[in-house]
């Protein structure tokens, strides 16, 4: 049988509501950050959006022996 979410949920919830208001909402606090840090982006808005631009732009392909070329510089065996 699979549980539910509700279901895994209810234990918690019982043992939350035992406790003091104080401790509630430290707890109801705590698990708040872990859920936005969780489903949060690291990324700021002024980064997205730079993410978000850079993607826009048209993709540029290099001839392989144009990057052979680059790599030489730093490794002549290539």
């Amino acid at each position: 049988m699979t549980r539910t979410i509700a279901d895994k949920l209810e234990p918690l919830a019982n043992a939350l509501r035992a406790l003091p208001d104080e401790a509630q909402d430290a707890v109801l606090a705590e698990a708040q950050g872990h859920i936005n840090e969780l489903t949060g982006s690291a990324l700021s808005d002024a980064q997205r959006a730079e993410v978000e631009r850079r993607l826009a732009l048209p993709r540029v392909a290099v001839p392989h022996d144009e990057v052979r070329a680059i790599l030489r510089r730093y490794n002549p065996a290539l």
